[in-house]
């Protein structure tokens, strides 16, 4: 039965599933079609209404601000896992607790937190990474919906927004879903393209990697607009279509029989899936997220059908979880660098290293825990004793992936050799999309008591990545308290 305004409201059946999308945009099969018809691109965003009038009366238009929290009208903050059993690449899912609202003197947003394989912060979940989600009350169709948001910028998790609902339970017959996915990777990188997807079932979808680098790199820490279109008669032509923007500037439509016709909730979050978003190595960062809304189309040219099934996850009103407000400036001042305290020589499950820090395979010396300047502990880095070989030195590695051209970030270390004669340096270098090493600093170690070194860093055109190594070629010298802050 085709939906009307008023049916809405009225139709009430909750059915649980298993599974819900964002699943493998690996070998998407393609049922799109197209309507080649030319298009106003500089006016394309604001002219909606020349393609579908809005249904101004909808009781489910929103705009969800957070100066006064998400509010329970509107939202369920969602707790639950879905592809988290692929070996070796295990999650924790969507958590409550990853939940925060970040203040500044001028407004509120929702932060949700990433916390990747290095994150401490609860030892029961250590190698687990998880992220957050909340999701619409309503089922919601065709319209126009939009977030502000400033993705989550680190490898291995994706900043989402996407609609999802399920008739049948199961995906292989029945996965309605629009997609906006941010953080994965292509072609070894993972911001400079943003994934736009939609689905009828598991073999009817159609995804499009979208090319983004005139514009932006999508986690350059600002808040963009994103939005999608949801149209099941395109410009009274017959067709179903999803338009996508950033910035109200247009990428990208499918068409076709790949795009839902039926009512589904909003979902928004963060989340690490298996093997298609790179590595979490890192301990934590955030998704953060100025404003949520959503528009309906004019329900008498835009039909849609009822899909009221409900997820099988945990829901919970906002309200009853005492969400923590923080300062904003912990969410733009998180630390890149992952054991920047070097209070520990753990070694991760995930990746062998020393929760961030790798050594190089040219290291012949030592390395271990001593007296840090400001922490408890630092990291002592020895030397071999042999000379005679070339390569007795020790050398420690972090690398920060998708650092891109421009990308300012302000890096410190507090370091001291222990003698006169130790030749010991911090090295910064930049890899570019190949992984070449093609441009390079280095700063020597040159105090006997601890010094806190510093370095603006800028990063040049063809950066994809940058490496800090802390090095020692003879004698020895003790690291603690290294930061590499992103500078907006």
């Amino acid at each position: 039965m085709k939906t009307n305004k008023i049916l809405f409201s009225m139709l009430a059946i909750s059915v649980c599933f298993v599974s819900v999308g964002c699943g493998n945009k690996k070998n998407s099969h393609s049922s799109s079609t197209s309507s080649n018809k030319p298009i106003d691109i500089e006016h394309y965003y604001e002219t909606v209404e020349d393609r579908a009038l809005y249904d101004n009366e909808n009781p489910n238009n929103f705009v969800q601000t957070f100066d006064n929290g998400l509010d329970d009208n509107l939202f369920y903050a969602l707790e639950g896992a879905w592809h988290n059993t692929t070996l070796g690449a295990e999650h924790g899912g969507m958590k409550h607790r990853n939940l925060f609202y970040a203040q500044d003197d001028e407004d509120t947003y929702l932060a949700i937190k990433a916390r990747g394989y290095y994150s401490k912060e609860d030892p029961t979940t250590i190698g687990l990474p998880e992220g957050g989600c909340i999701i619409t009350k309503n089922h919601l169709g065709p319209g126009r919906y939009e977030i502000e948001m400033a993705a989550m910028p680190r490898e291995g998790g994706v900043s989402t927004m996407w609609t999802y609902c399920t008739l049948t339970g199961s995906e292989e017959t029945s996965q309605n879903e629009i997609d906006i996915e941010i953080g994965g990777t292509t072609n070894g990188t993972n911001f400079e393209n943003i994934w736009y997807t939609t689905w009828t079932k598991k073999t009817v979808k159609d995804t499009d990697t979208v090319d983004v680098t005139n514009d932006l790199y999508l986690n350059d820490g600002r808040i963009h607009k994103y939005t999608f279109d949801w149209y099941t008669d395109y410009n009274s032509q017959g067709i179903k279509r999803v338009d996508w923007f950033i910035d109200g500037k247009f990428y990208k439509s499918l068409e076709g029989n790949v795009v839902p016709e039926h009512e589904m909730p909003l979902w928004i979050g963060v989340w690490f899936p298996p093997l298609w978003a790179g590595n979490a190595a890192f301990e934590e960062d955030y998704l953060l997220i100025k404003s949520i809304s959503y528009k309906a189309f004019d329900p008498i040219s835009q039909f849609y059908e009822t899909c009221r099934t409900q997820p099988g996850y945990s829901k919970v009103a906002p309200s009853s979880l005492n969400i923590q407000t923080i300062d904003l400036a912990t969410v733009r001042n998180v630390n890149k660098l992952s054991n920047g305290g070097m209070e520990s020589l753990d070694v991760s499950s995930r990746n062998g290293s020393y929760f961030g820090w790798s050594v190089h395979s040219a290291s012949k010396g030592s390395i271990e825990l001593t007296q840090g300047n400001q922490s408890e502990h630092g990291f002592l880095l020895k030397a071999a004793t042999d000379s005679s070989d070339r390569y007795h030195g020790e050398y420690l590695v972090q690398t920060l992936t998708n650092a891109f051209h421009g990308y300012h970030y302000n890096f410190s270390i507090d370091a001291k050799k222990m003698t006169a004669d130790t030749d010991a340096a911090i090295e910064i270098q930049y890899l570019d999309a190949s992984g070449r090493y093609f441009d390079k600093m280095v700063i020597p170690v040159d105090s006997l008591e601890y010094k806190t070194y510093t370095q603006s860093l800028i990063c040049p055109e063809n950066t994809t990545k940058i490496e800090i190594t802390l090095a020692v070629e003879d004698g020895s010298a003790s690291y603690d308290n290294a930061s590499l802050i992103y500078v907006l």
